[in-house]
């Protein structure tokens, strides 16, 4: 008879495990380095056995086993940004890209300002991500991050090159509030996390005057 342990697992068994480590991160029960370390082996992970020694300290025994043995994936998963392998993916190449409004922030972006700038407005954003992990490729366009009052962002994991990485943002979020991290390497582009500026708050006043929708260019 197969021991239980040694059952192989699948992409949404790894997602699902990802979820808790971040959730476990974001509540303080993991330091940053350590969920980089537990992430990596979340992802290569091959049996239910791999993931209850990632998950014993962090999960109780009685709901462990709906992390190792998901019965259902979510409808939104299969969307892109819901899975560690599947990033949401924002590319400026020859016009900016912005996101701003209602918009659904999942856990999982991927944002490259090529030669035009990105600007990702989360005022109004709508998540049930406690921790949105962002991955730069670098261009000669800028990343422009504008967090509401309660959000923390982590840019310490920026391999910065030509351009500038400014952050006037709180290291650590307010209780159930998200944080937002930013990894990956820049070039000639500069990276701005900033709380709104009068110019965010006149834009915010006129498109709530006008219905409030979601702004999406590009």
């Amino acid at each position: 008879m197969t021991d239980p342990q040694q059952i192989r697992i699948g992409h949404a068994e790894r997602d699902r495990a990802v979820e808790t480590l971040r959730e476990a991160a974001a509540d303080g029960r993991l330091t940053l380095d350590e969920l980089d370390e537990r992430l990596e082996h979340a992802l290569g992970a091959r049996t239910r056995g791999d993931l209850r020694a990632l998950l014993g300290d962090l999960v109780p025994p009685t709901q462990i086993e709906a992390v190792v043995r998901p019965a259902l994936v979510r409808a939104h998963e299969v969307a892109p940004g819901w899975s560690w392998q599947d990033p949401l993916v924002l590319i400026a190449r020859w016009e900016d890209v912005l996101r701003a409004g209602p918009w659904e922030v999942p856990p999982f972006l991927e944002v490259n300002p090529v030669a035009s700038n990105i600007k990702l407005d989360f005022v109004d954003a709508r998540t049930q991500a406690q921790v949105i992990d962002i991955h730069l490729l670098g261009g000669a366009g800028d990343l422009v991050l504008v967090l509401p009052d309660g959000w923390a962002a982590d840019v310490t994991r920026i391999d910065k090159g030509l351009g500038s990485v400014k952050a006037s943002v709180p290291s650590q979020p307010q209780a159930a509030c998200p944080l937002v991290i930013v990894r990956g390497k820049t070039s000639l582009g500069d990276i701005k996390v900033r709380t709104p500026n009068w110019w965010d708050t006149r834009q915010r006043n006129r498109r709530l005057a006008r219905g409030g929708g979601i702004v999406a260019k590009n």
